[in-house]
């Protein structure tokens, strides 16, 4: 079973076009509209319904609100969707075709992160230049991501919003430990190690509070885990 994740813009027929040039075995499309009232937001919505009144009788469809203004906010509610699709055990594609850039970048993101395939079109014109249909649907090359060992997403799951000290995320690790004890001293010394790989690869930030060191994850550490900002 497969899912078609489609951005929709002012452009009802290169959508249109984009989904019958793609050509593959499609039963779920899930129309992408803004969660906010932006400008042109009124006919996005209205473009999505009457794609999905006219799309009905051949696949199931579902409309879905994502963030315009927000990459990041955006990349991590397609995630949510993605997972939710794949739980569901469905495969899924990204039709980038009539996506804003804003979200064509989020839309690459996420399909990188998810290791899912992502599609745009050539536009078609005619002799006065105007639009007619779609040329051709290209795939995009993702690139391959060094996701963190088992260990180590459990580690960024922990941290979520932050935490105030490395104490406090080993308390969160393991609330039975003693913090007087030796095992809680040698956890200290393997989380520090481990916490400064994280740094290293861009996934967490440590900050000094006062004697405190506060440690928070960064966009794609938030991105990795799916922690909703």
């Amino acid at each position: 079973m497969l899912t078609e994740l489609i951005f929709v813009g002012h452009h009802r027929e290169r959508l249109l076009d984009s989904i019958n040039a793609l050509n593959l075995p499609v039963n779920k499309i899930i129309l992408l509209i803004g969660d906010e009232e932006l400008s042109g937001e009124k006919r996005v919505r209205e473009v999505a319904e009457e794609l999905r009144n006219e799309l009905k009788s051949s696949f199931e469809v579902k409309i879905a609100g994502i963030n315009k203004r927000s990459v990041i906010r955006a990349v991590i509610q397609l995630l949510d969707i993605i997972r939710a699709e794949k739980t569901g055990r469905r495969d899924v594609v990204i039709n980038a075709s009539g996506s804003l850039r804003t979200l064509a970048i989020a839309g690459y993101i996420a399909a990188c992160v998810a290791r899912c395939r992502i599609f745009t079109s050539i536009p078609k014109y005619d002799e006065n230049f105007e639009e007619i249909g779609v040329e051709q649907m290209i795939e995009i090359p993702t690139l391959p991501i060094d996701f963190p060992g088992e260990e180590q997403l459990r580690v960024l799951s922990m941290i979520e919003n932050g935490v105030n000290s490395l104490d406090e995320l080993i308390t969160k690790l393991n609330p039975a430990i003693d913090k007087n004890s030796r095992e809680f001293f040698s956890e200290r010394s393997r989380l520090s190690h481990l916490i400064s790989k994280l740094e290293t690869r861009g996934l967490l930030r440590r900050d000094r509070t006062g004697r405190n060191i506060r440690i928070y994850l960064t966009d794609l550490g938030k991105i990795l885990v799916g922690v909703k900002s």
